[in-house]
């Protein structure tokens, strides 16, 4: 999951400095919510969070806590909801509002919501039932 992420952060990137064309175009990795430099900046924020999630996970050097279950579940259903209707919309009936429109995007939210429920699922799986 964060593989596909680091590869889409780095296509938009790449078509940032130069149009290539056997990428979509700049304008298709991103909804135009944000300007790039922030959006980048973002997206290596959230790389190297994730970055060091795996890493302690691999390690053993992440203690699951049910509280973090809790959240991460609830947090990445939400979201993974919301892109899944912002998708489905933008395929449709919102096919004309370039937010809904914008399908990289919201496919690669659904990744990053992914993300989140499989560590939560981590959380859940390895922590003790409260009581």
């Amino acid at each position: 999951m964060l593989a596909a992420f680091v590869l889409r952060v780095l296509a938009q990137l790449v078509q940032f400095y130069s149009d290539a064309a056997w990428l979509p175009p700049f304008s298709a990795w991103a909804a135009g919510g944000l300007p790039y430099p922030v959006l980048i900046g973002l997206q290596i924020i959230i790389i190297a969070v994730a970055v060091d999630a795996i890493r302690k996970l691999a390690r053993g050097a992440l203690p699951a806590q049910r509280k973090w279950a809790y959240f991460l579940f609830g947090a990445g259903a939400v979201y993974f909801i919301i892109m899944a209707l912002r998708l489905v919309a933008g395929l449709t009936i919102l096919s004309e509002v370039p937010w809904f429109a914008a399908t990289l995007p919201a496919i690669f939210h659904l990744v990053l919501a992914s993300f989140l429920l499989v560590i939560g699922h981590y959380h859940w799986s390895r922590s003790k039932k409260p009581g």
